[in-house]
């Protein structure tokens, strides 16, 4: 493909990956008849963007989600342009994480370093923040 094909792919790509999301958790007639409810509360997704997901995704991405009925339409992604911090431009890292984290368990009374503790986290094992934190 040449780079505009592949950009509007990814732009594309975009699009339909949000819209299959917000299909599964928009609360509208049609989900209530069709998804099974394990939880039973409601949930929240919060997504932050990764490679090659640009300024203009993320507005589309919220817009969208305000669109179609989103609980938290602000929350559904991170980095907005003029709104969220941009974990690139600020410098969020692995190291970060794992300095908030060992401060937050601290604050709970727990030792990381002494005391078995579980995370749950979001990632994959692609370089991200959280995908390095995986390693």
């Amino acid at each position: 493909l040449s780079q505009s094909g592949k950009n509007f792919v990814m732009r594309k790509s975009v699009k339909a990956f949000t819209d299959t999301l917000l299909d599964l958790i928009v609360d509208t007639k049609e989900t209530q008849e069709s998804i099974v409810d394990l939880f039973g509360k409601k949930e929240i997704l919060y997504l932050g963007p990764d490679e090659q997901v640009i300024p203009e995704d993320i507005n589309w991405v919220i817009k969208r989600a305000e669109k179609r009925g989103y609980y938290k339409p602000a929350a559904f992604m991170s980095s907005k342009p003029k709104a969220g911090i941009n974990h690139k431009e600020y410098g969020v890292t692995s190291e970060g994480v794992n300095v908030y984290l060992e401060v937050a368990l601290h604050h709970l009374g727990k030792d990381p370093r002494k005391e078995p503790f579980t995370i749950k986290m979001t990632g994959g094992p692609d370089g991200d923040v959280a995908g390095n934190e995986m390693k």
